[in-house]
């Protein structure tokens, strides 16, 4: 039995890591590569695989989109988005089911999700079978909380990934087209070249990084022939965020500090 450990350079995946080398005897970690990370999150998955993985993190990436998220984006001609994830699926899942396809022993998959993340995620058990993976998956981390993460990261004197403290919410895939409004603040605060990220992938693809209800209507620029509806820019987006005060803007409550997890000390 092989025991296959999933790690992105998230909180989750990174106490999950730190839980498997308590409880398993063994087993191997794999890093799905989407080429959309941030070169301070691909900095900090080399740091956790020569610190706690002994340098044998296995790094899986797409056979169909090998140059990743931007070559995805311009075949698919569209960006993904929170109801069409399909980064997720092409650049994540199928790799991963590639790979176990190779794998001659039978495999125990270990994912770090967590309940509260999401209402799907609180329907997720903590065990079991996945046609998919075709391998019985585990969730270690189901009733966790964010705040039990960064506590046993500190317990064990690992430091999180450096993009929480910068106003990350999540960093999987950076920036996430799943990212909010506060978060978004935040983060052109911190790391301007955000902005440019967002610009190019909305050009790769020739549609909005931002989906139509991102800001109201009254400021967009965008217009949809087809639809005809109105659609926001990216820079209409960043204009937008830019002269909105943080607390007018929706989801995480204001904070003591950059970070939406207050990690600032």
């Amino acid at each position: 039995m092989k025991h296959v450990v999933c790690f992105s350079g998230g909180k989750d995946s990174t106490a999950l890591i730190l839980w498997a080398k308590e409880n398993l005897s063994e087993f191997t970690a794999v890093f799905c590569d989407t080429g959309w990370e941030h070169p301070l999150t691909l900095a900090y998955i080399a740091k956790i695989n020569a610190d706690l993985l002994d340098g044998k993190l296995i790094t899986l990436t797409s056979s169909k989109y090998p140059k990743g998220m931007r070559e995805l984006v311009a075949i698919k001609k569209r960006i993904p988005s929170a109801k069409a994830r399909f980064c997720t699926s092409e650049l994540k899942v199928l790799p991963m089911i590639e790979w176990l396809k190779t794998q001659d022993d039978e495999c125990t998959i270990y994912q770090g999700i967590r309940a509260d993340e999401s209402a799907n995620r609180a329907l997720m058990p903590e065990r079991e079978w996945s046609d998919d993976y075709d391998s019985l998956v585990v969730r270690p981390l189901i009733a966790w909380k964010a705040e039990q993460c960064f506590a046993l990261m500190a317990e064990k004197g690992v430091k999180p990934n450096p993009l929480y403290l910068m106003g990350a919410g999540r960093v999987g895939c950076f920036p996430c087209i799943m990212v909010n409004q506060r978060e978004l603040k935040a983060l052109m605060k911190t790391m301007p070249d955000i902005k440019t990220a967002i610009a190019e992938l909305e050009a790769i693809a020739e549609r909005s990084f931002f989906p139509p209800n991102y800001i109201p209507a009254r400021f967009h620029t965008g217009w949809d022939p087809k639809s005809g509806m109105s659609f926001p820019k990216c820079k209409d987006v960043f204009r937008y965020i830019e002269k909105t005060d943080e607390d007018q803007l929706p989801l995480f409550a204001p904070t003591s500090c950059m970070s939406v997890y207050n990690l600032c000390e």
